[in-house]
Order: C-alpha cells, then structure tokens, then sequence
C-alpha cells in the first residue's frame, strides 16, 4: 500500500499534536492513498457522468472530466481508498466507436422508411442512433445502468465457475423509448468471454463483452399506424472491455447479486 501524507494532514495532525483539534479533512485533502476507486449510490438520482465513473479507479493527482466524488453540487459519491489486491473494482469501458457521421433519425424518418423502405432492415449505426441506445443501455436503464448489474453478474458467474476460462451470456428487453419514441422496446443480447485469475482472497476478472440489440419497427404509437407501410428489423452491435478484482467471499462484495448486494 502507497501511503502518502498532503501539507493539509501534516498541518492538521500537528494542531492536533499541539492542541488536540480533531483531524477533519477529505479523503483527498488527506492523501491517504495515491488512488481511488469510485463508488456511486447505485440509484436514479445519480448523474449518469457519474455512473460512467463507477468502479474505476483513479489518482488523485489525475482526476476524470467530472472532477473527484464531492467536487460536484450535490455529489453524494464516495471515493474508496484503493489498495491493490485489497479493494473491489469492476467496470466495462467500450472498445467499439459509437460515432456516427450519418444523419440521425428522427420519429418522422422511422415512418417514412416504414411506408418507402420495402421492409429493409437498418442499422443503429446507419440511422444515427448507436452511441445513444449503447449509453441509454450502459448508463441509464433502471436506477444503475445495465454495465454495471452486468458487473454484479460476471463477479457471480466467476465465484461459481473458479480459476479459468470464462462465458457468460444474458438478454433481456429494454425500453430506449427516450432516445426516440419510435424504440420503445429493444431486445440487447450478448456474451461475456474471458477469464479468471486467482488473486489470494480476491478474482481478477479480465475480458470482452459482446452486446447486440435487436427491434422491429411495427406500431411505435400504439394507435393503428395506416395500413401499407412494412415493418422492419433495427440491429446494432457493440463490444466493451471488462476489467475487476472482487472478493471471492460474495456475502463481503460489492460487487453480485447471489449473496451479496
């Protein structure tokens, strides 16, 4: 463990030394580590830069765009001293480019390519809409984003597969209907591929995931659309890196969903 000492815990434990003034400071102002990791609430009041920050690790010296946990108004996140091989951390980070230099899609283009499209199938890609359905997925479904139930997932399925290789699949449906309201529903499928080093009380879990979303473009109003027009598939694909350390005993992880939170 790195420890280092800031002029501010210096200052404050001689006026403790001194004086007996009790030692108040910030994780950061005292420097108790080099790094952090950042842990979010995990509920729908968290800002969604904010999730996108949740289970990485971090230097104090080098803070992301959002500053450290507390620098922002309201911020209630918390930053973990981190310890290598001690503290838990899990993240996904994408390795796909979600840029898209088409035009984006609006609802009136998804009706006008199911009255003229002749049933072609279009792409998230194509259409404009990659990197909204990936972070809408990633970051902003439900009170924590999918990336990070995901986590909880692939940490249960290492503790039950042990050292070694390891898959994982999942699939569920989603609502994307605020990215436009012509998704409503979309269907993301994919797989986790990787494996599983032992690290004393601690997983390392290092790999790739693989997502794929999937829709057909029907009656996005739920009113009849007039007859005439053909329905069509919407596909996108995507892929993310994975990186965590958890413990092995889930009941003292925060990171699963059998046993632990």
């Amino acid at each position: 463990m790195t420890i280092t000492y800031t002029e501010a815990y210096r200052t404050a434990f001689v006026e403790y030394l001194r004086r007996g003034t009790p030692i108040r400071l910030s994780l950061k102002q005292a420097g108790i580590t080099d790094q952090y990791v950042w842990r979010t609430r995990r509920d729908e009041r968290v800002r969604r830069s904010h999730r996108m920050n949740d289970g990485r690790v971090f230097s104090w010296s080098d803070p992301p765009a959002t500053g450290h946990p507390s620098d922002d108004y309201n911020c209630r996140c918390e930053a973990v001293p981190f310890v290598a091989g001690e503290t838990e951390f899990g993240f996904h980070e994408f390795t796909t480019s979600l840029a898209s230099s088409n035009h984006r899609w609006t609802d009136r283009d998804f009706l006008r390519h199911y009255y003229d499209g002749g049933g072609r199938a279009v792409t998230l890609l194509e259409i404009g809409h990659l990197r909204e359905i990936a972070e809408q997925y990633a970051y902003g479904d439900g009170t924590e984003g999918a990336f990070r139930r995901l986590a909880d997932q692939i940490a249960d399925a290492a503790r039950a597969s042990g050292v070694g290789a390891l898959s994982y699949d999942f699939g569920a449906p989603y609502d994307f209907g605020d990215v436009a309201y012509s998704h409503g529903d979309g269907v993301v499928r994919g797989i986790f591929v990787g494996r599983v080093d032992d690290r004393g009380a601690m997983l390392r879990i290092t790999g790739e995931t693989t997502f794929e979303f999937s829709d057909i473009f029907e009656d996005p109003l739920d009113v009849g659309i007039e007859a005439g027009g053909t329905p069509y598939p919407i596909t996108g694909n995507w892929t993310a890196r994975f990186s965590a350390e958890v413990t092995k005993d889930a009941g003292r992880s925060e990171y699963g969903v059998v046993g632990g939170r």
